[in-house]
């Protein structure tokens, strides 16, 4: 890659793409990123987030294993669980679909799925939504994380209205 194309790059981007770690093979990926699930899946947000390196991203903010459990936690008091259907692996990155069922059982510590529970008395509700995850792992660890998941479904689901304000904006 030319110094310039590096230069038009995110920084998580030249830190994943400077060559640190070994790769391992897609099918190995792939298992790693079915054991997250699964293990998120049984409640053992430790041994998911173990499975992160030191130094990570999410979302394209940087973040350790710590970080990610305080997610996970926030997650689990969601109650979700994931049904994955396709995966798709190459290299270093692993695609997957997932169905997502949760409970809007409490307010999450931080905010996740776009901060719609913040501030929100917990409705009983529950949710299924379909997500899309994309991880990037380097020696045996995930590295990076994007999702695209179907927030706006969840919050109706959970009694949210989107309404257009007839108010003028402030701004």
């Amino acid at each position: 890659m030319s110094d310039a194309s590096r230069r038009n790059l995110a920084p998580w981007t030249l830190y994943l793409d400077q060559g640190i770690g070994e790769s391992m093979g897609a099918k190995e990926n792939e298992e790693l990123v079915r054991r997250q699930f699964e293990l998120l899946n049984a409640g053992d947000v430790q041994g998911a987030a173990d499975l992160w390196a030191a130094e990570s991203f999410n979302h394209g903010r940087k973040v350790d294993p710590a970080a990610i459990s305080k997610v996970y936690e926030s997650l689990r008091s969601l109650r979700e669980h994931h049904t994955l259907h396709e995966t798709v692996a190459q290299g270093d990155w692993v695609a997957v679909r997932t169905t997502c069922e949760g409970v809007h059982a409490a307010e999450p510590a931080i905010p996740v799925n776009s901060g719609i529970f913040q501030g929100l008395r917990p409705t009983g509700r529950s949710y299924k939504v379909q997500h899309m995850h994309l991880f990037k792992t380097v020696d045996g660890r995930i590295v990076e994380h994007w999702a695209n998941r179907d927030d706006l479904a969840a919050a109706r689901q959970i009694g949210l209205e989107l309404r257009s304000s007839t108010e003028p904006s402030n701004r």
